[in-house]
């Protein structure tokens, strides 16, 4: 079945929009912060819906990359409290799937922080 228009998305991009040119403007200065956090959770939930999953998709897949047996989240953690990455090979590839992931969930969340860091990290 077709999806009724707008979609969710659509709704939130114009939620925000509003709240920025229509109602920020005119709020108390002590209610800014919170209008403010609003339109943060307003883009974030937009980027999620965009996403439709993706991240846990991502995530699996980096995850198969170091987990040889399979397995999620739980099974990543027994691996490091038991010691199966504690060789330097596998610390490195561990340790970029974590900042892989770390990236991918700050692309949505906040991307702002993630461009400000980039731009701002030292060059190696």
């Amino acid at each position: 079945m077709e999806r009724d228009q707008p979609e969710t998305k659509d709704l939130l991009r114009v939620a925000a929009e509003a709240m920025k040119r229509d109602i920020l403007p005119n709020l108390a200065a002590d209610k800014h912060l919170d209008a403010l956090m609003i339109l943060s959770i307003l883009s974030a939930a937009e980027r999620d819906l965009a996403d439709a999953g993706g991240l846990d998709e991502r995530q699996r897949e980096r995850l198969q990359s170091i987990l040889p047996s399979g397995g999620g989240v739980a099974e990543l953690c027994a691996g490091i409290r038991d010691g199966q990455f504690d060789d330097p090979a596998d610390y490195r590839a561990l340790h970029g799937c974590l900042l892989e992931d770390v990236r991918d969930r700050l692309t949505l969340v906040n991307p702002k922080y993630l461009a400000t860091a980039d731009k701002d990290a030292p060059e190696r």
